[in-house]
């Protein structure tokens, strides 16, 4: 092969090329030349660790260090001759773990403080103009959906860990599923939402923690009134033997669930528009935590239903954690929906 045919074909590789003959090298490109392969030096002396091909046609691909970074060398022998190109190797930084999200929730939460310090001394003065209100009410709907975001990280990188600890306490969940329901549904009518619920006639009295319970219930409903064809949600309990407690959330999506609806946040090329994909992961993160699981179904007309199965106990548990672990914000409905209400819904003089 003619060394022009040779020099066309290194160049089409787009990274530093050279060509060595007889140990030296007699071509190089200036971008391998910038690295210290000039025309004329030893390749033995530049590369003493690179095992080249001597065989004609034959080939390798060796890792090597130029200029402080990493390289693999791609060397071919031909016609007494080596046609060399090099190629970047990428490096690439861990990825982010559970200390990041506490780390990141950390940050958000104490920029939230200086925001809502702010927003609360100019609560008094906007109240009086209807468009420095509204303005106001953006903002903090913006805070409400950023606490939403801190809480959903913490939670989840607790779960992922196995540092979450249950706190199963006497429990009558056909009550607290009521009276969960009946907020979430008065909050849901200014975004034109309606969410309805089947309970149980009977109270089902249980041990389990209702603190988490209740945060996988709002992640689902919040889930679902997000993405509802015709506005509706709708709500079931029923219980699967002695300890199985089976809520189900239905909706009606406008768009078909995608292929991998679980762990979005952690998907290679993500589709991600209102939110950060980490909901059906905390979710199901909770349900595993509390000896259950939660379960994706779609029917013909297209309706999903979200079920989640939680195991309940016989005793409670000597210690209460979750209190801790999950702070009951008196306004924890309203940060779980913030991502659907109305501006309106967050005046500051109602809230600060």
């Amino acid at each position: 092969m003619e060394f022009s045919t040779i020099k066309a074909l290194l160049a089409l590789a787009g990274g530093p090329a050279f060509a060595v003959e007889n140990g030296v090298i007699f071509f190089s490109d200036p971008k391998a030349a910038a690295l210290g392969l000039s025309v004329g030096a030893p390749l033995a002396a530049l590369l003493p660790d690179a095992s080249l091909p001597t065989t004609a046609n034959d080939s390798t691909e060796v890792s090597v260090i130029l200029a402080g970074r990493n390289w693999t060398l791609h060397a071919v022998a031909a016609d007494g001759m080596l046609a060399c190109f090099l190629r970047p190797i990428q490096i690439l930084s861990p990825a982010p773990n559970e200390s990041t999200l506490l780390h990141t929730a950390g940050i958000i939460r104490l920029a939230l403080q200086n925001l809502l310090t702010a927003l609360e001394a100019m609560a008094d003065t906007v109240a009086e103009d209807p468009d420095a209100a509204h303005q106001a009410s953006l903002a903090l709907r913006s805070v409400y959906r950023l606490r939403r975001t801190a809480g959903d990280l913490e939670l989840l990188a607790a779960l992922c860990t196995g540092t979450f600890r249950l706190s199963r306490r006497d429990c009558r969940p056909v009550a607290a599923t009521a009276a969960l329901c009946t907020e979430l549904a008065e909050l849901l009518i200014p975004a034109g939402r309606t969410l309805r619920w089947k309970l149980p006639k009977h109270e089902l009295p249980c041990c389990m923690d209702w603190a988490l319970t209740a945060a996988l219930l709002r992640e689902l409903i919040a889930n679902a009134a997000a993405d509802t064809a015709d506005g509706s949600v709708s709500l079931s309990l029923s219980q699967s033997g002695n300890r199985q407690l089976c809520f189900a959330v239905r909706n009606k999506p406008a768009n078909p669930l995608p292929e991998a609806p679980f762990h979005r946040h952690a998907a290679e090329q993500s589709d991600l528009a209102g939110g950060a994909g980490l909901g059906l992961s905390l979710v199901s993160a909770g349900a595993e935590c509390h000896g259950g699981r939660l379960l994706l179904s779609t029917d013909a007309d297209g309706v999903v239903t979200a079920l989640l199965t939680l195991t309940a106990s016989d005793t409670a548990d000597e210690t209460v954690h979750s209190l801790v672990q999950l702070p009951q914000d008196p306004d924890v409905n309203l940060i779980a929906l913030s991502q659907i209400l109305p501006a309106d819904c967050y005046r500051p003089e109602d809230l600060l």
